[in-house]
């Protein structure tokens, strides 16, 4: 899957349909600033999911 990618500035803009994007259609989304990657919007689900994994291998 392709990351699309958006700055600042299109984040402003156009938030509520980069989020519907993210939340229905599960795609990430790269944030820059000034030509630099600064975040990643990703779906919840793929979030709380590696959140688990990451818990689950401290605990072991």
């Amino acid at each position: 899957m392709e990351t699309k990618t958006y700055t600042t500035i299109d984040l402003r803009k156009g938030m509520g349909e980069i989020l519907d994007r993210t939340r229905i259609a599960g795609e990430a989304a790269a944030i820059t600033r000034k030509g630099k990657t600064v975040a990643y919007l990703v779906p919840a689900e793929w979030f709380e999911q590696m959140a688990r994994r990451h818990q689950s291998h401290e605990v072991a």
